[in-house]
Parts: C-alpha cells; structure tokens; sequence
C-alpha cells in the first residue's frame, strides 16, 4: 500500500499540468454521491481501483474535511467514458488548493506525521481494528504507539494543525528590544514596555542613520560606540534612571542595520556604489565577425624609452571584436603632458580596416571619451551597411566598465602578455614593481618599434589561447574560423576615401596647376592638367603635419604633395614643367575630341531668328520744332561774343525749357 503510494506521488511530479478534480466535480460527472466520491478517491489514494480502472489520486491540505484534506484525481487517469463526458482540457478540472503553511513551515513534518496516523484514522476510536492499525504503523515508522495515539487525539481535535508544533503566544514580537542587559535594568527599575519600545525605537532610528553615515568607515565598533552614547542621551532626555554599565548594545544588534552602509556608498563613493549595481548578462558568440566592434584605450604598465632617452608609459588603442574575442591594438608613445587624442584613435582605426582579417566594422561599441568623437563621422558609412534605423555607434555610460567586455579583455592581457614584458611596473604607480630595492624601475631594453613588434606577437600568440566562461573554453581564433569556415567575409573600403571621411572638406580655385592652404602650395599630377581657376575638392588633414587630399575627376581622392623649389642649375626643373605642361595639352586634346564642334555665328543667327518679332507701334504725334530751333539758335552767345564759352549746360537747359514753355504758351494762345 505504501509503496503504491510513493508510486502515486511520482506520477503526480510528472503529471503537474494535468486538470484535477475535486469530490464535488466527480460526482457531477459521474452521476454519484458526494460521499460515494469521495470514499472512491480515498479508496484510489490508496491504491484500490474504482470501477476497475485506476486513478491517480492527490491530497491538498486545506479546505476539506474534518482532517483538512481535499482528495482530488487526475483527469487523465479516470475511465473515457469520464473523460469525453469532461470535454477537451478538462473545463470541471478544479484549480489546486493552496498549500496550508503551519508554524516554522512544518509541512514536511505534517506529511510524515499524517501518513503515520492515517490507516489508524480510517476505523473507529477504541476499536480493535484502530490498535491494530496503530501497532503495525509503529513498527513500520519507528515510532512509539504512545506517540501514535497522542498525534491521533491532536488531529481528532484540531486536524493537521494539531499535527504542527504550537506556536509560542509571542513568537511573533521580538525578545529583545535594545539589549539583554539594557532591557533588564529598565524593566528592573519598574518602567513598562511601552517606555522600552520608545527607546528601542529611538535607537533603531540611530543605528540606521550611523550606518547611513561616514562613520559606517570605520566599522563595526566606532558605530557601537556613537549608538550606545545616543542611547546614553535618549535615556537622560527621557529622565530614565539606568545604570551607566547597563547601557550597552550587542554587535548583533548592531550590524543588523549594516545594510544601510550603502546610502554612504551612493553619496560618496559611485564608482563603488556603480559597480555594485545588479545587472544583467550578454552572450556575444553569437555576433559574426566585425559585427560589433568594442573600442576602448589602455594604459600600459610598461616603462620605455623615448628616442630622446627620457622614460614614458605608452598606451594602446585597442578594437576588440566582439563576436571572436579577438583584439587588435595599436601602440602609442606620447609626448610628455599630452594624452590620446582624436588622430590617434583614427590611426588605429584605419591600420584595423587595411588588416586582412579585419576589415570594416558593422558597429562601434565606444568608449564615451572625447577622443572617440571623430568615429562619429562616419556613421553614414555604417548605416548604409545596416539596416533601416540599427544603431550603428553606441557610446558607453561613463564609469561602467563592466558592460564593456573589452576590459575584462584587458585584464586577461595584463596577466598573460604586458605582465611579461621587461619594464613592466605593475598596476599602482605608487608601489612599482622594481629589480632593486630603492631604485626605479628599469624600462623596456629596446627601441619603441621593438617594443611595439614584441606587443604584436604577443597578442598573436594570445589569440591561440583558451577563454572560459562563456567563450566555453575555445581561443579568439578557434571562434574566428569557424566563422570564417561558414561563409563570413572582411568588407574592405578605399583607405584614401576612408581617410577624407575624417578630414575638415574645403575647396580652392586652382592656380596654374597649384592650390594654396594656408600660404604653401600644393599639386599632385591629376590636378595640375587641369585649367586654372578650376574649383577642386579639398580634404584637410586631420593628422599633425599630415598632406591634405584632393577629388580627382575621376571621382577618388589622391593625396597632395608640397610644392619644392627647384634649383636654377638644375635640369630636373624644366624636365617636372615639361611634363606638366605636356599632361595639360594631353587634357586639352581630350576635351576638344569630347566636344562636339558648332559654328557660333549660325547658332546666334538662327536664335536671333527664332525671337519674336517687335510689336507694331501706332502713329505718334509729330511735333513741330521749327521755332524751337530758331530760338535755340538765338542762345546768348551766338552774337559773335566770347560770353558763350561761359555758359553752362545747365544754364543752355533752362533756355532750352523756357523757350518751349513760351512757344506752347503762343500756341494755345492762337487756339483761344
């Protein structure tokens, strides 16, 4: 019976999702009595058959009988005839009774002690059957009969309750409220509980505040010390007389307000507070290739030489492909006082493009420093490549370096390849890592090339090893050609066209095959064939003494060079115009076979044709200027003198104006 009973409990762990039903809904479906039913669930729980089928039966503690259980059988395990009656998914299934938590969670306890009883529980109390059934289940349990019957008497008087173990009248209120020995002197000094549940409260109040404060630094013991004073002081505002040595707090008291030492840490303390944060995990296996690119600058712990012998701690400018694991770095060496800046990040960016087995990014993961700005430049490069509305540059928060997995990339490099360069100097500046005591470090035995071939091979070598955690144990290359095995490819761009993306564009009229920028002159061989005064397309430099680039005709970009002075005596001179010139007719000649030739003369004649005719004008009114001339031509000054030579327009004006006033005046005259 037993064993058909564990046999039931394991089939009930598998058929969890089963619809169950209760007493009541199995004698609706099958037509019987409640009772009838429920004697058949409490004969299946058993394991007997009900109309010889079997049935899975469970018991839920809570609402049920006398006991407090409610027997209720699987829907799958009754007769089809039930089961079709039911409908598909068992609508009259009833939901599962909550599980009934006694005193300390003592369910367990419960089970046991009710399997124990329960053959006994089926025959009336003082009967043979019941001593019987109490006899064969001590044997079997272990258990005294006196136990038995004790637990029996519980159960008939309290149901499983009387299974659990009382609670305690004040289990619920706590036992001490400040402390042992404070509670007992204040009780012993006949104050009452409400006076110490003040005070508790008081000092609850304390402990949090301290523990809020900057006093939480100094742990444990310096926060005993202030409560136990601000106890001191809420007892004499309180006018409590208490012993001095009675007010003391436990330090399990105290540190149970520990937790709020992280209010200190937020006001003081964020980068600790920041990195304490809960957050989540990023699986990034499965990215292709260049898919997400993370970038990020270290500071290198290495010691090397200048080449003017003066020592400097280089840094790195690193890409970390994300989908691999690999890295690629691009070693800097800085000029005293100076740090990273925007030219370096873009050195590194293009020396990562024209790698074989780099290429082109998809997106950038970057780090939010200044230096980083300049990618942002190319951001229409990187949406045409994505699709509609992806972000294609993400810059980090500032001060969260754990979402950024290049730099635990970074730790791992510290440990297995800069930690095993000569000059390596460790991590704290303040305490170097030195060959002899009270001397300084000894700096990187070779030159800075040697220095940045050595770091190259090393990070080679490291992307041979294994990574674990979620890179499950394989290397960055192992990762790598697999990808590479199924179909990924590098996109490779024009580095001239990627380095113009970077510069300040401007334009120049060109000037007998020369531009000027800023007072020196330029020319490359594609623009100096062509007409002066042609407007060429510039791209300023974005690098330190750097060339700028100019748009040839055929659309690229070609990098100028400074104009030099020949000297007189040399040959070299006329040869470099010579040439020049000749690539200019060669230029000329190719226009004029592109152009088509048309007679100037026959197309304005033909276009003056073409017009419209003038309008044809009405007849004018002819004036009669016969007087008019007579009297300009008696103008002073006519008679013979030299007085005309003295008259000036103006004055010839008013005389011409006044003599045709007095004509039209003799005119209308006439008319009248």
């Amino acid at each position: 019976m037993l064993a058909a009973r564990k046999a039931g409990a394991q089939q009930h762990c598998t058929l969890e999702s089963i619809g169950w039903l209760g007493t009541e809904e199995l004698a609706d479906l099958a037509g019987i009595t409640p009772q009838a039913a429920r004697a058949a669930l409490r004969n299946g729980a058993s394991g007997v058959t009900w109309r010889g089928h079997p049935i899975l039966v469970r018991c839920q503690y809570g609402r049920g009988g006398r006991a407090g259980l409610a027997y209720q059988v699987a829907l799958e395990s009754l007769p089809d005839e039930l089961r079709a009656v039911s409908g598909p998914g068992g609508e009259r299934a009833s939901s599962p009774v909550a599980k009934r938590h006694c005193a300390g969670d003592q369910g367990t306890a419960i089970a046991d002690r009710w399997m124990a009883i329960r053959e006994a529980l089926d025959h009336p109390p003082q009967s043979a059957q019941r001593a019987a059934a109490v006899v064969a289940s001590a044997a079997r349990t272990g258990r005294s009969s006196r136990t038995l019957y004790r637990w029996i008497r519980q159960h008939e008087v309290h149901g499983l309750r009387g299974l659990a173990r009382a609670l305690a009248p004040n289990a619920a209120a706590p036992r001490v409220m400040v402390s042992r020995q404070f509670d007992h002197a204040l009780r012993a000094a006949g104050y009452g509980e409400d006076v110490l549940r003040d005070v508790a409260t008081t000092v609850q109040k304390a402990l949090k505040g301290l523990w809020a404060s900057r006093a939480e630094h100094a742990g444990c013991t310096e926060i005993r010390r202030l409560a136990e004073f601000l106890l001191l002081e809420a007892c004499e505002a309180r006018n409590l007389k208490v012993k001095r040595s009675a007010v003391r707090l436990s330090r399990r008291g105290v540190e149970r307000f520990a937790h709020f030492r992280i209010v200190n840490q937020r006001r003081n303390d964020r980068k600790a507070f920041d990195d304490a944060k809960p957050r989540i995990r990023r699986d990034w296996t499965g990215l292709q290739p260049m898919e997400r690119v993370v970038a990020d600058v270290k500071h290198l712990d290495v010691i090397v030489r200048r080449a003017d012998g003066s020592l400097a701690w280089p840094k790195i400018v690193g890409f970390m492909d994300a989908g691999t694991g690999r890295i690629f770095i691009h070693p800097v060496l800085l000029d005293p006082g100076e740090g990273v800046r925007q030219e370096h990040v873009i050195e590194a960016f293009l020396a990562m493009v024209a790698a074989p087995a780099w290429g082109f990014p998809q997106g950038l993961y970057l780090d939010n420093g200044s230096e980083f700005a300049a990618l942002l430049k190319i951001e229409a490069a990187l949406n045409a490549i994505n699709e509609p509305g992806a972000r294609t540059i993400i810059f980090a928060r500032p001060y969260n370096a754990s979402a950024k997995p290049i730099e635990s990339l970074f730790a791992r490099l510290d440990r297995y390849v800069f930690a095993m360069l000569p000059g390596y100097a460790g991590s704290n500046r303040m305490a170097k890592k030195t060959q002899t005591v009270g001397k300084p470090p000894e700096p990187f035995p070779g030159t800075w090339e040697e220095f940045c071939a050595t770091v190259q091979r090393l990070v080679g070598a490291y992307h041979h090893q294994p990574v674990g955690g979620q890179w499950a144990g394989r290397s960055p290359n192992d990762w790598f050609e697999e990808k590479v095995a199924a179909g990924w490819r590098p996109s490779s761009v024009d580095l001239l066209s990627l380095d113009a993306a970077f510069c300040n564009h401007d334009s120049r009229r060109l000037d007998r095959g020369v531009v000027k920028i800023k007072g020196e002159r330029f020319s490359h061989s594609e623009i100096a064939r062509l007409p002066s005064r042609t407007v060429v397309d510039l791209a300023l430099p974005w690098r330190r003494e750097a060339d700028p680039l100019a748009r040839s005709l055929a659309g690229g970009w070609v990098r100028l060079a400074r104009e030099i002075a020949y000297p007189a005596r040399w040959i070299a001179g006329a040869r470099a115009s010579e040439a020049r010139q000749q690539a200019q007719t060669r230029h000329v000649s190719a226009l004029a076979r592109e152009a088509p030739g048309i007679d100037p003369i026959a197309t304005k004649l033909r276009w003056a044709h073409a017009q419209a005719s003038p309008p044809a004008l009405p007849a004018s009114f002819k004036l009669d200027l016969g007087e008019q001339l007579k009297e300009l031509g008696a103008a002073p000054g006519q008679d013979g003198g030299s007085g005309s030579a003295h008259v000036s327009r103006a004055e010839l004006r008013r005389a011409r104006e006044m003599a045709l006033t007095e004509r039209l005046e003799r005119e209308q005259r006439r008319a009248d």
